[in-house]
């Protein structure tokens, strides 16, 4: 949905400010959906219902996103398929605890982790066909098509778990956290208190203050600058020239990098340093920084060789900071306030995406793509260097965690 919903726009005659509300809103969605669906766990013990739910809804928002004719109608769809995935994102999770024995846990997180970016990489390989073949309707059948057909084997297997735990149980085992927020870059144990953010600022007025702190800031930051670059991006191909399938073909390649960069460093990512996720976002940064560079002057199909070449460095560092971002932050949690310290830090990165996605647009509007990119490098690096002063300080609280 997260290439579908801007090409409609654009589409549909959307600009870029439109492009940015749309991911506003989908991240809204998906934060209300995220708090909402785990007090739903945690107070109904059922588990199937809100799966069949969840998949229904989420094959649903293609299609409806490709009729809808408006692009008011492409926001609604785009976010009632947010609300869906972060419901079928606590569910499934929450059920691959509660059905299997602790010693597959392991095994069940590191295949979820690979089931996730592969699926993303078939995904975006099938609208590629679709859009090539057919158009950008094609598209959203084919994704509504795709979604009911893997929904059917899961719903006909799924049975209610023999034991139903809260939201909590995510926090057993740390492959299993870093799984869940690879799906979702969130996860509430409670609702949110204006009082958690306070605290939160309290220590950050005592820098250069605890890990948790830190690491909040850096991933706010790295949230923020996440959304102003890909906020804009695809309506920044289009405006370069690049057709629809050209623009799915270049994040097909990125999809790739990312399955490679798993594949290559599967042993550094067991045991992740808080090194590998600055130096990927030095890395991510650069390939940034080549979006800068490249959007003054390409056009055509040197803007696609432009898009591969900085997706080679974007693509490649992505995993290198999630995981070890997620591993660091479930290192960091004290026992008795990691309801509230995950609220904070999931709060806190929320608004970053909400804010990245509305800045974005509204930058790129007046005042041009190559500023916005040059913007999200920006505050990566900074992000990258207050992970570097704090731990080159302290130390960290990671050399015990095994990942996988």
């Amino acid at each position: 949905m997260g290439l579908l919903a801007p090409l409609i726009i654009l589409r549909l005659g959307g600009g870029v400010i439109y492009v940015g509300v749309a991911t506003f809103l989908y991240y809204l969605a998906s934060t209300l959906g995220s708090m909402f669906w785990g007090w739903v766990a945690d107070v109904v013990p059922r588990r199937r219902p809100f799966l069949v739910a969840g998949a229904a809804l989420i094959s649903a928002a293609p299609i409806g996103m490709g009729v809808s004719g408006s692009v008011l109608g492409v926001m609604a769809w785009y976010s009632v398929g947010a609300f869906a995935y972060a419901l079928l994102v606590v569910y499934l999770n929450l059920l691959a605890v509660e059905s299997l024995d602790r010693g597959l846990w392991n095994d069940a997180a590191r295949r979820g982790f690979v089931y996730l970016m592969t699926g993303s990489l078939v995904g975006t390989a099938l609208g590629l066909a679709s859009v090539m073949r057919y158009s950008l309707l094609g598209y959203a059948a084919i994704s509504t098509a795709v979604g009911a057909a893997g929904a059917i084997p899961l719903l006909a297997s799924v049975k209610e778990p023999p034991v139903i735990l809260e939201r909590r149980a995510l926090l057993v085992s740390p492959s299993v956290f870093v799984s869940r927020l690879a799906s979702l870059p969130m996860i509430f144990l409670s609702f949110p208190k204006l009082f958690d953010i306070a605290m939160l600022r309290k220590r950050i007025r005592r820098m250069p203050g605890s890990e948790l702190t830190i690491l909040t800031i850096v991933n706010a930051l790295f949230s923020l600058s996440a959304q102003l670059f890909f906020t804009v991006y695809i309506p920044y191909e289009s405006s370069a020239g690049l057709d629809e399938a050209q623009i799915l073909l270049s994040f097909l390649y990125m999809s790739a990098i990312n399955v490679l960069a798993a594949l290559l460093m599967a042993d550094e990512l067991r045991r992740p340093s808080y090194l590998l996720a600055s130096r990927g976002m030095g890395l991510r940064a650069l390939g940034m920084l080549l979006t800068a560079s490249f959007a003054a002057f390409a056009t055509g199909v040197d803007a696609l060789y432009a898009s591969l070449l900085s997706f080679t460095f974007i693509g490649f560092a992505y995993t290198m900071i999630t995981v070890t971002m997620n591993a660091l932050l479930y290192a960091s949690l004290v026992p008795g306030t990691r309801g509230r310290s995950l609220g904070a830090y999931s709060t806190i990165g929320s608004l970053s995406f909400m804010a990245g996605a509305l800045l974005s647009g509204i930058l790129a509007r007046y005042a041009g793509y190559q500023l916005v990119f040059l913007l999200a490098a920006a505050v990566l690096m900074a992000a990258a260097a207050a992970m570097e002063v704090y731990y080159r300080g302290s130390g960290s609280t990671l050399d015990s965690i095994n990942i996988y």
